[in-house]
């Protein structure tokens, strides 16, 4: 393969075609493997292949054999190769299926399409119109057309609908952390977008780290892009969540609250918390989280610098030179991306074009997005805000949101150290609900603890 396309997309591909018979069938007649760019890889894809082509089905266990077999007469530093190789691709997670072949599939239809309209320059200059006209056709045929037929409900052997762990089963890529609603919830799954509404200084990019640190403890990878907060400052923010530690120069007494399982406070106290410039401290808690298994990227562009291309072009070269798939991608926030100039009628349309391509992104990507919006300014000390006022410049946004989430907050309870979490937009279950959060943002903790949001007492102003 060129090189726009990384050695771990086509790890993917062998570990599929290895274990997946469905995946087999349809890459065999569609996928040559004169397009892998290791002598290796193209090897055992080509086993691959021979094995499907006898047997019917993909090889699994039984490539090992066939691996021996090829092997024979062949140098012993090239066997290793081999078989280093084969225990790497047995180690790997199970791939998205749905995102190898699309990326396989790019890419094969343009270096198809490529070689054609060469092709099809010649022909039109000979006067061959008809025959350049079925090189093209045959050009944009090519690639695993299976790709885009969807289910076909009477042919699957069950619902689309039941997850590979049958009925019901969903994968979540990582919870909310704030424990009400994960027990409704229950997290964030791929394909995904959400979105966190807030005010100003409400907690939108202490939001972003939050869910950030629920991926690294939960073994996911990780990309957190910022537009307005320095790179240094979200570094800072990881260690002090993670390590519950303080961004002042020394040591420093925090204040805490324990409060009872209604919510209310029983005890005041103050604990000696560390500081994010003891380096010692900071590499203990790195390393006790990297035991997790997880990742992360974080990257800053300027204010209005960044476009969606750019994000774009950026997750390919983390997967073609890093080998750095994100299974979240948190980008903080729209708003502050790259849009051109216009009347005011024109930038909603540009803004509400920015969140339908983040969620083009999660679907293609097979991954979970998470950005940003600010809420209007006459809403930001409301304990409940309306999803028209949540929506600010654009209530079509909303309509492009899997998941909404608002965080507000009052005087009272900026004082107190609390807010809400409200679940505004929730694609495919239950909505308007949430809860009060206990946080401490001294120490980089958005959720120390939370309780039910009861609807009247809210309401009515009583912040308990």
């Amino acid at each position: 393969m060129s090189e726009v396309v990384s050695q771990h997309l086509q790890n993917c591909f062998v570990f599929l075609a290895v274990t997946d018979t469905k995946f087999l069938r349809i890459a065999r007649g569609n996928i040559p493997p004169r397009y892998f760019s290791s002598e290796i890889t193209e090897n055992i894809i080509t086993l691959c292949y021979s094995y499907f082509d006898q047997f019917g089905e993909a090889p699994q266990n039984h490539l090992h054999d066939e691996l021996v077999r090829f092997l024979q007469g062949k140098d012993e530093d090239k066997k290793s190769q081999y078989l280093t190789y084969l225990e790497k691709i047995q180690e790997m997670d199970v791939p998205s299926k749905g995102y190898v072949t699309s990326r396989i599939n790019q890419f094969i239809q343009a270096r198809e399409f490529e070689t054609a309209t060469v092709k099809f320059v010649k022909l039109i200059e000979k006067g061959k119109f008809s025959e350049g006209r079925e090189l093209m056709q045959r050009a944009l045929r090519t690639g695993i057309i299976q790709e885009e037929v969807g289910i076909k409900y009477f042919e699957e052997a069950q619902p689309a609908y039941y997850g590979e762990e049958g009925a019901g089963s969903r994968e979540v890529v990582i919870p909310t952390g704030f424990g009400i609603i994960d027990n409704i919830l229950g997290g964030f799954s791929r394909k995904e977008l959400v979105v966190i509404f807030a005010g100003y200084k409400v907690g939108k990019t202490w939001g972003g780290v939050h869910f950030g640190v629920q991926g690294l403890i939960h073994g996911r990878k990780v990309l957190h892009i910022s537009h307005e907060e320095t790179a240094e400052r979200l570094d800072m923010r990881y260690d002090m969540n993670l390590g519950s530690l303080v961004s002042s120069v020394n040591k420093k007494d925090v204040a805490f609250v324990e409060y009872d399982q209604e919510g209310q406070s029983i005890n005041a106290y103050e604990l000696e918390r560390d500081t994010v410039y003891n380096l010692e401290v900071v590499k203990e808690v790195r390393r006790i989280a990297s035991r997790f298994g997880g990742e992360l990227i974080i990257k800053k562009y300027p204010m209005a610098s960044c476009t969606i291309g750019e994000i774009e072009r950026y997750l390919d070269y983390l997967e073609t030179f890093e080998g750095f798939i994100p299974d979240l991608l948190i980008n903080d926030y729209v708003e502050k991306m790259k849009m051109p100039l216009s009347d005011s009628a024109q930038q909603r349309d540009r803004i509400n074009q920015a969140y339908m391509d983040h969620k083009r992104i999660a679907d293609e990507r097979n991954i979970v997005v998470i950005t940003a919006s600010q809420i209007k300014g006459q809403s930001l000390q409301k304990k409940m805000v309306s999803q028209r006022e949540s929506a600010a410049e654009d209530m079509r946004k909303l309509g492009n949101v899997d998941v909404g989430l608002l965080f507000s907050q009052t005087r009272v309870q900026e004082q107190s150290n609390r807010m809400q979490v409200y679940v505004l937009v929730n694609r495919s279950g239950r909505q308007s609900f949430g809860c009060v959060v206990s946080k401490n943002l001294q120490v980089g903790q958005l959720c120390l603890d939370c309780w039910p949001l009861r609807m009247r007492r809210e309401e009515s102003g009583d912040d308990s």
